[in-house]
Protein backbone atom coordinates (compact mmCIF):
# COMPACT_ATOMS: atom_id res chain seq x y z
CA UNK A 1 0.00 0.00 0.00
CA UNK A 2 1.22 3.49 -0.87
CA UNK A 3 0.33 6.92 0.49
CA UNK A 4 0.94 10.38 -0.93
CA UNK A 5 3.27 12.52 1.15
CA UNK A 6 1.50 15.92 1.23
CA UNK A 7 4.78 17.85 1.51
CA UNK A 8 6.84 16.13 -1.18
CA UNK A 9 3.92 14.89 -3.33
CA UNK A 10 5.72 11.55 -3.54
CA UNK A 11 4.41 8.05 -3.07
CA UNK A 12 5.60 6.53 0.18
CA UNK A 13 5.33 2.87 1.09
CA UNK A 14 3.15 2.17 4.10
CA UNK A 15 4.46 -0.45 6.50
CA UNK A 16 2.76 -3.80 5.90
CA UNK A 17 2.25 -6.23 8.74
CA UNK A 18 0.30 -9.42 9.44
CA UNK A 19 -2.64 -10.32 11.62
CA UNK A 20 -0.25 -12.18 13.92
CA UNK A 21 2.19 -9.27 14.19
CA UNK A 22 -0.73 -6.91 14.82
CA UNK A 23 -1.87 -9.27 17.58
CA UNK A 24 -5.23 -9.78 15.87
CA UNK A 25 -6.43 -13.20 16.92
CA UNK A 26 -8.74 -15.29 14.76
CA UNK A 27 -11.65 -15.32 17.19
CA UNK A 28 -11.06 -12.59 19.77
CA UNK A 29 -9.78 -10.10 17.21
CA UNK A 30 -10.91 -10.52 13.61
CA UNK A 31 -14.16 -12.39 14.26
CA UNK A 32 -15.36 -10.03 16.98
CA UNK A 33 -14.44 -6.99 14.87
CA UNK A 34 -16.48 -8.33 11.97
CA UNK A 35 -19.52 -9.00 14.14
CA UNK A 36 -19.24 -5.60 15.81
CA UNK A 37 -19.29 -3.80 12.45
CA UNK A 38 -21.46 -6.18 10.47
CA UNK A 39 -23.01 -3.77 7.97
CA UNK A 40 -19.68 -2.10 7.18
CA UNK A 41 -18.07 -5.51 6.71
CA UNK A 42 -20.80 -6.73 4.35
CA UNK A 43 -20.60 -3.50 2.37
CA UNK A 44 -16.84 -3.94 2.03
CA UNK A 45 -17.32 -7.47 0.67
CA UNK A 46 -19.96 -6.31 -1.79
CA UNK A 47 -22.98 -8.05 -0.24
CA UNK A 48 -26.21 -6.11 -0.45
CA UNK A 49 -27.85 -7.40 2.71
CA UNK A 50 -27.07 -10.25 5.07
CA UNK A 51 -28.77 -10.96 8.38
CA UNK A 52 -26.31 -12.03 11.04
CA UNK A 53 -27.37 -15.28 12.70
CA UNK A 54 -24.41 -15.51 15.05
CA UNK A 55 -20.90 -16.83 15.64
CA UNK A 56 -19.42 -20.05 16.99
CA UNK A 57 -22.49 -21.98 15.88
CA UNK A 58 -22.69 -25.77 16.08
CA UNK A 59 -23.96 -26.86 12.63
CA UNK A 60 -25.10 -30.35 13.64
CA UNK A 61 -25.75 -32.25 16.86
CA UNK A 62 -23.11 -34.83 15.91
CA UNK A 63 -20.42 -32.18 15.43
CA UNK A 64 -18.23 -30.53 18.07
CA UNK A 65 -16.79 -27.97 15.63
CA UNK A 66 -18.34 -24.56 15.19
CA UNK A 67 -19.08 -22.23 12.29
CA UNK A 68 -17.10 -19.01 12.72
CA UNK A 69 -19.95 -16.82 11.45
CA UNK A 70 -23.32 -17.74 9.98
CA UNK A 71 -25.58 -15.33 8.10
CA UNK A 72 -28.76 -15.53 6.03
CA UNK A 73 -29.66 -13.50 2.96
CA UNK A 74 -33.06 -12.01 2.26
CA UNK A 75 -33.20 -14.44 -0.65
CA UNK A 76 -33.08 -17.37 1.77
CA UNK A 77 -29.46 -18.24 1.11
CA UNK A 78 -27.40 -19.16 4.21
CA UNK A 79 -23.79 -17.92 4.16
CA UNK A 80 -21.07 -19.82 6.00
CA UNK A 81 -18.00 -17.70 6.86
CA UNK A 82 -14.78 -19.56 7.62
CA UNK A 83 -11.99 -17.37 9.02
CA UNK A 84 -8.27 -18.16 9.14
CA UNK A 85 -5.37 -15.90 10.04
CA UNK A 86 -2.99 -17.81 7.75
CA UNK A 87 -3.53 -19.79 4.58
CA UNK A 88 -4.81 -23.30 5.30
CA UNK A 89 -5.25 -26.10 2.77
CA UNK A 90 -8.24 -27.51 4.65
CA UNK A 91 -10.13 -24.22 5.00
CA UNK A 92 -12.47 -24.92 2.07
CA UNK A 93 -13.05 -28.53 3.14
CA UNK A 94 -14.00 -27.36 6.62
CA UNK A 95 -16.41 -24.77 5.23
CA UNK A 96 -17.92 -27.32 2.82
CA UNK A 97 -18.72 -29.70 5.65
CA UNK A 98 -20.41 -26.90 7.60
CA UNK A 99 -22.39 -25.79 4.53
CA UNK A 100 -23.54 -29.38 3.96
CA UNK A 101 -24.84 -29.54 7.54
CA UNK A 102 -26.56 -26.14 7.32
CA UNK A 103 -28.25 -27.22 4.07
CA UNK A 104 -30.44 -29.50 6.22
CA UNK A 105 -31.59 -26.68 8.49
CA UNK A 106 -35.18 -25.52 8.29
CA UNK A 107 -36.64 -22.16 9.24
CA UNK A 108 -37.29 -23.32 12.79
CA UNK A 109 -33.60 -24.10 13.30
CA UNK A 110 -32.65 -20.59 12.24
CA UNK A 111 -35.31 -19.15 14.54
CA UNK A 112 -33.88 -21.14 17.43
CA UNK A 113 -30.41 -19.76 16.71
CA UNK A 114 -31.75 -16.21 16.73
CA UNK A 115 -33.19 -16.92 20.16
CA UNK A 116 -34.05 -13.84 22.19
CA UNK A 117 -32.39 -11.29 19.90
CA UNK A 118 -34.58 -8.18 19.76
CA UNK A 119 -32.70 -5.81 17.44
CA UNK A 120 -34.39 -4.57 14.28
CA UNK A 121 -32.56 -6.93 11.93
CA UNK A 122 -33.34 -9.98 14.07
CA UNK A 123 -37.01 -9.04 14.34
CA UNK A 124 -37.26 -8.60 10.58
CA UNK A 125 -35.55 -11.93 9.91
CA UNK A 126 -37.86 -13.67 12.38
CA UNK A 127 -40.80 -12.22 10.48
CA UNK A 128 -39.42 -13.53 7.18
CA UNK A 129 -38.67 -16.98 8.59
CA UNK A 130 -42.18 -17.26 10.01
CA UNK A 131 -43.65 -16.68 6.55
CA UNK A 132 -44.71 -20.04 5.08
CA UNK A 133 -43.57 -18.90 1.64
CA UNK A 134 -40.02 -18.05 2.70
CA UNK A 135 -37.77 -20.68 1.13
CA UNK A 136 -34.23 -21.58 2.14
CA UNK A 137 -31.68 -21.91 -0.63
CA UNK A 138 -28.35 -23.72 -1.03
CA UNK A 139 -25.71 -22.30 1.35
CA UNK A 140 -22.88 -20.10 0.13
CA UNK A 141 -19.32 -20.30 1.41
CA UNK A 142 -17.13 -17.27 2.16
CA UNK A 143 -13.47 -17.81 3.02
CA UNK A 144 -11.53 -15.08 4.83
CA UNK A 145 -7.73 -15.31 5.29
CA UNK A 146 -4.51 -13.39 4.70
CA UNK A 147 -3.77 -15.61 1.69
CA UNK A 148 -4.86 -18.86 0.09
CA UNK A 149 -3.07 -21.97 -1.11
CA UNK A 150 -3.48 -22.63 -4.86
CA UNK A 151 -5.26 -25.86 -3.97
CA UNK A 152 -8.03 -23.89 -2.24
CA UNK A 153 -8.66 -21.55 -5.17
CA UNK A 154 -8.45 -24.33 -7.77
CA UNK A 155 -10.87 -26.46 -5.77
CA UNK A 156 -13.24 -23.50 -5.40
CA UNK A 157 -13.09 -22.93 -9.16
CA UNK A 158 -13.88 -26.58 -9.87
CA UNK A 159 -16.74 -26.73 -7.38
CA UNK A 160 -18.23 -23.49 -8.71
CA UNK A 161 -17.92 -24.10 -12.42
CA UNK A 162 -18.71 -27.83 -12.49
CA UNK A 163 -21.20 -28.23 -9.66
CA UNK A 164 -22.53 -24.73 -9.00
CA UNK A 165 -21.29 -24.58 -5.40
CA UNK A 166 -21.14 -20.84 -4.56
CA UNK A 167 -17.71 -20.11 -3.04
CA UNK A 168 -16.01 -16.74 -2.51
CA UNK A 169 -12.56 -16.05 -1.09
CA UNK A 170 -11.37 -12.71 0.32
CA UNK A 171 -7.81 -11.91 1.35
CA UNK A 172 -7.23 -9.62 4.34
CA UNK A 173 -4.21 -7.31 4.24
CA UNK A 174 -3.02 -5.49 7.36
CA UNK A 175 -1.15 -2.18 7.37
CA UNK A 176 0.33 -0.26 10.28
CA UNK A 177 0.06 3.50 9.79
CA UNK A 178 0.72 6.09 12.48
CA UNK A 179 -0.20 3.69 15.24
CA UNK A 180 -3.44 2.60 13.57
CA UNK A 181 -4.07 -0.87 12.18
CA UNK A 182 -5.66 -0.59 8.74
CA UNK A 183 -7.31 -3.57 7.07
CA UNK A 184 -8.08 -3.90 3.38
CA UNK A 185 -10.09 -6.73 1.80
CA UNK A 186 -9.40 -8.05 -1.70
CA UNK A 187 -11.62 -10.58 -3.47
CA UNK A 188 -9.48 -13.46 -4.76
CA UNK A 189 -12.28 -15.71 -6.01
CA UNK A 190 -14.32 -15.43 -8.12
CA UNK A 191 -12.51 -12.66 -9.94
CA UNK A 192 -14.53 -9.40 -10.04
CA UNK A 193 -16.45 -9.07 -13.28
CA UNK A 194 -16.78 -12.79 -14.01
CA UNK A 195 -19.22 -13.74 -11.26
CA UNK A 196 -21.81 -14.79 -13.82
CA UNK A 197 -19.59 -17.75 -14.69
CA UNK A 198 -20.20 -19.16 -11.23
CA UNK A 199 -23.96 -18.79 -10.90
CA UNK A 200 -25.42 -21.80 -9.14
CA UNK A 201 -27.17 -24.25 -11.49
CA UNK A 202 -29.22 -26.00 -8.83
CA UNK A 203 -32.83 -25.70 -7.78
CA UNK A 204 -34.48 -24.07 -4.85
CA UNK A 205 -35.41 -26.01 -1.75
CA UNK A 206 -39.11 -26.12 -1.09
CA UNK A 207 -42.19 -26.78 -3.18
CA UNK A 208 -45.17 -24.97 -4.51
CA UNK A 209 -45.59 -21.34 -5.54
CA UNK A 210 -45.25 -18.39 -3.19
CA UNK A 211 -48.66 -17.23 -2.06
CA UNK A 212 -47.76 -14.28 0.17
CA UNK A 213 -49.34 -11.07 -1.11
CA UNK A 214 -48.01 -7.54 -0.75
CA UNK A 215 -51.03 -6.78 1.42
CA UNK A 216 -49.88 -9.46 3.85
CA UNK A 217 -46.23 -8.41 3.60
CA UNK A 218 -47.06 -4.82 4.50
CA UNK A 219 -48.46 -5.94 7.86
CA UNK A 220 -44.82 -6.19 9.02
CA UNK A 221 -43.98 -2.66 7.82
CA UNK A 222 -44.86 0.50 9.73
CA UNK A 223 -43.66 3.56 7.75
CA UNK A 224 -46.40 5.77 6.34
CA UNK A 225 -45.63 5.62 2.62
CA UNK A 226 -45.10 1.83 2.38
CA UNK A 227 -48.37 1.00 0.63
CA UNK A 228 -47.91 3.83 -1.85
CA UNK A 229 -44.36 2.67 -2.54
CA UNK A 230 -45.58 -0.85 -3.33
CA UNK A 231 -48.26 0.53 -5.64
CA UNK A 232 -45.71 2.61 -7.55
CA UNK A 233 -43.02 -0.08 -7.74
CA UNK A 234 -45.47 -2.73 -8.94
CA UNK A 235 -46.07 -0.71 -12.09
CA UNK A 236 -42.58 -1.85 -13.09
CA UNK A 237 -42.13 -5.19 -11.30
CA UNK A 238 -44.21 -7.60 -9.22
CA UNK A 239 -41.34 -7.92 -6.77
CA UNK A 240 -41.09 -10.61 -4.09
CA UNK A 241 -43.66 -10.01 -1.34
CA UNK A 242 -42.50 -13.03 0.69
CA UNK A 243 -39.06 -11.37 0.88
CA UNK A 244 -40.59 -7.88 1.14
CA UNK A 245 -38.33 -6.71 -1.68
CA UNK A 246 -38.08 -5.64 -5.31
CA UNK A 247 -34.79 -7.40 -6.22
CA UNK A 248 -34.30 -5.71 -9.60
CA UNK A 249 -36.05 -2.50 -10.55
CA UNK A 250 -35.49 0.84 -12.29
CA UNK A 251 -32.98 -0.37 -14.88
CA UNK A 252 -32.70 2.28 -17.57
CA UNK A 253 -33.53 5.16 -15.23
CA UNK A 254 -31.01 7.90 -14.28
CA UNK A 255 -30.02 6.00 -11.10
CA UNK A 256 -29.77 2.62 -12.83
CA UNK A 257 -30.82 -0.86 -11.72
CA UNK A 258 -31.26 -1.32 -7.99
CA UNK A 259 -32.82 -3.53 -5.34
CA UNK A 260 -35.25 -2.16 -2.75
CA UNK A 261 -36.07 -3.89 0.53
CA UNK A 262 -38.94 -2.97 2.83
CA UNK A 263 -37.54 -2.79 6.35
CA UNK A 264 -39.84 -2.23 9.29
CA UNK A 265 -39.32 1.56 9.45
CA UNK A 266 -37.77 2.49 6.10
CA UNK A 267 -36.77 1.45 2.60
CA UNK A 268 -33.24 0.13 2.06
CA UNK A 269 -31.89 0.69 -1.45
CA UNK A 270 -28.83 -0.82 -3.13
CA UNK A 271 -27.78 0.37 -6.57
CA UNK A 272 -25.90 -2.01 -8.86
CA UNK A 273 -23.19 0.23 -10.26
CA UNK A 274 -20.31 2.09 -8.60
CA UNK A 275 -18.62 4.61 -10.87
CA UNK A 276 -17.99 8.37 -10.97
CA UNK A 277 -20.91 8.70 -13.37
CA UNK A 278 -23.23 6.73 -11.09
CA UNK A 279 -22.16 8.80 -8.08
CA UNK A 280 -22.78 12.02 -10.00
CA UNK A 281 -26.25 10.80 -11.00
CA UNK A 282 -27.05 10.08 -7.36
CA UNK A 283 -25.83 13.48 -6.20
CA UNK A 284 -27.80 15.24 -8.92
CA UNK A 285 -30.92 13.19 -8.25
CA UNK A 286 -30.94 12.93 -4.46
CA UNK A 287 -29.06 16.09 -3.48
CA UNK A 288 -28.63 16.55 0.26
CA UNK A 289 -32.06 15.06 1.01
CA UNK A 290 -30.99 11.42 0.83
CA UNK A 291 -27.41 10.67 1.98
CA UNK A 292 -25.77 7.64 0.39
CA UNK A 293 -22.58 5.63 0.77
CA UNK A 294 -20.63 3.00 -1.15
CA UNK A 295 -20.95 -0.74 -0.80
CA UNK A 296 -18.42 -3.13 -2.35
CA UNK A 297 -15.61 -1.76 -4.47
CA UNK A 298 -13.18 -2.36 -7.33
CA UNK A 299 -11.90 -5.58 -5.77
CA UNK A 300 -15.33 -7.18 -5.22
CA UNK A 301 -17.62 -8.91 -7.69
CA UNK A 302 -20.53 -6.63 -6.81
CA UNK A 303 -20.61 -2.98 -5.84
CA UNK A 304 -22.74 0.13 -5.89
CA UNK A 305 -24.22 2.70 -3.54
CA UNK A 306 -26.69 2.24 -0.71
CA UNK A 307 -29.10 4.56 1.09
CA UNK A 308 -32.22 4.52 3.24
CA UNK A 309 -35.53 6.30 2.63
CA UNK A 310 -37.19 7.12 5.93
CA UNK A 311 -39.44 10.12 5.30
CA UNK A 312 -42.09 11.23 2.83
CA UNK A 313 -39.79 14.02 1.65
CA UNK A 314 -36.99 11.58 0.93
CA UNK A 315 -39.39 9.28 -0.91
CA UNK A 316 -40.62 12.14 -3.10
CA UNK A 317 -37.01 13.06 -3.89
CA UNK A 318 -36.25 9.46 -4.79
CA UNK A 319 -39.30 9.19 -7.08
CA UNK A 320 -38.23 12.31 -8.90
CA UNK A 321 -34.68 10.96 -9.26
CA UNK A 322 -35.84 7.72 -10.94
CA UNK A 323 -38.20 9.58 -13.23
CA UNK A 324 -41.53 8.68 -11.66
CA UNK A 325 -44.14 11.24 -12.67
CA UNK A 326 -46.44 12.94 -10.19
CA UNK A 327 -49.61 11.02 -9.47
Amino acid sequence: MLRIDPSTKELVEVSATTLTEANIMERDGLQNAIIGSWEAFCNELGYEELFLIGSEIVPHDSCDDRIDILALGRNGCPVVFELKRHKHKLQLLQALSYAAMVSHWDAQRFLERLGAKKDEAAEELKSLLNDDDFQLDTPKIVLIAESFDPEVILAADWLSSEFGVPVSAFAVAVTDHKGETLISIDQKFPLPGVEDVYVRRGHRIGSGPNTTTWEEALKSVSFSFAARAVEIFRRRSDGSPHRRAFPSIYAGTPLGRMSIAFKRNYLKVYTAKQSPEAEKALRNGLGDVVPFKKWGGETTANSGFTFTIETEAQFEKFLSAVGETKE
